[in-house]
């Protein structure tokens, strides 16, 4: 990468954390993205535990994260949002990116699966069979999203944010405007076990 701080911050997710240390706000939270799909942090492989919703909710505010970064700023959350999406999510149309994003907003905001944005009613249905599409509706309003559809889309963004930050100096710059704030954290010790 072309920074350590970019080295910390795309840590992959399955180097197991040493503490006390410094962290990367996004490999911490894909690690506990894993974790809620049911995927071992460490290895990657199955568990028989899973909290899907919470899941769905880090991927998407990982995706309002990364989209801080790439903008160099925190505001206008919609359209940075969106246009992370299209960047590194080229094959997500525009009005999927729309729905994606409404789904952050009715999840995040009230932990529910109902949005309303410009007239427009967005009752969501959320699957995990991983078969796709990543969002499919019909014309009662009701927008199925596949959440393990999502978190592939999710990981291949931060690959390809990676690769193209690793390369385009205007990015460098915004990515260094915002890790003092939102890039790291110290955390003086791990999860206690029984």
């Amino acid at each position: 990468m072309f920074s350590t701080d970019a080295d910390l911050f795309f840590q992959n997710p399955r180097t197991a954390p040493v503490f006390p240390n410094w962290f990367g706000v996004l490999y911490l939270l894909r690690r506990d993205i894993d974790q809620c799909m049911g995927l071992n942090p460490n290895t990657g492989s199955p568990m028989n535990c899973q909290a899907l919703w919470p899941g769905t909710m880090g991927m998407l505010a990982g995706i309002d994260l990364l989209a801080k970064f790439y903008a160099g700023s925190r505001g206008g959350v919609g359209d940075l949002f969106r246009r992370f999406l299209e960047r590194f999510c080229p094959s997500i149309s525009e009005d999927d990116r729309q729905t994606i994003y409404q789904l952050r907003n009715s999840l995040l905001h009230s932990f529910g699966l109902y949005s309303e944005s410009n007239g427009r009613i967005y009752r969501f249905r959320l699957t995990a069979d991983g078969t796709g599409p990543l969002v499919s509706h019909n014309p009662l309003e009701h927008y199925h999203v596949d959440i393990r559809v999502l978190h592939r889309a999710f990981e291949n963004a931060v690959a390809a944010y990676a690769v193209a930050l690793d390369s385009e100096a205007p990015l460098q710059a915004n990515f260094n405007a915002m890790f003092g704030n939102y890039g790291r954290v110290y955390i003086t010790s791990g999860p206690r076990t029984q």
